[in-house]
């Protein structure tokens, strides 16, 4: 009896971690294998926050002391998805994904050019609770997705962005 609990146990485990392994089909809706290229590499992994967790909790333990306001952000993640896309030369990708943004009531929140990419910042509001955010990272012909699921409070995201505010303020008076 005891060793058929190990093994259910076992295999139950590795069920859950069977969705962390690394695939090479999109996981993202708004992404299907036909819209992309034969040529198409795809990368996609989906963390299991337990792992996720783990793994950050002493990095967490070293933000309380420096920065609280990051080790908060953390603590409110509940999902974490990847995917990344090279060498797609469609050019209807990005059209799909804000038709995407549009169809599930995502809001900009901001968009900006760095080094020659595009990062788009989305995020799903329920009432006053931000519930999902989106980043997408365009690159000529690499994209990098990144969907997480977290329910921060807006208060919390003001007060975490007037944080930083003030710290780079103070670190600009004194340089």
């Amino acid at each position: 009896m005891k060793q058929t609990l190990i093994i259910g146990a076992l295999l139950m485990f590795c069920l859950t971690l069977q969705s962390c392994f690394v695939k090479t089909s999109p996981n993202m809706s708004f992404v299907s294998k036909k819209d992309l290229s034969s040529d198409t590499e795809v990368a996609s992994i989906r963390v299991p926050m337990f792992l996720t967790k783990a793994f950050l909790k002493s990095k967490i333990k070293e933000l309380d002391e420096d920065d609280a306001v990051a080790a908060l952000a953390l603590r409110k993640i509940k999902k974490l998805k990847i995917m990344t896309i090279s060498g797609n030369k469609k050019d209807n990708l990005m059209t799909k994904y804000h038709a995407y943004l549009a169809k599930n009531n995502f809001e900009e929140l901001m968009s900006l050019y760095s080094d020659g990419s595009k990062i788009t910042i989305n995020t799903e509001m329920k009432k006053d609770h931000v519930k999902r955010v989106l980043l997408g990272i365009a690159d000529e012909e690499d994209y990098v997705f990144v969907d997480i699921k977290a329910d921060l409070d807006l208060n919390e995201l003001s007060k975490m962005i007037e944080y930083y505010e003030n710290k780079n303020e103070k670190s600009k008076v004194i340089n």
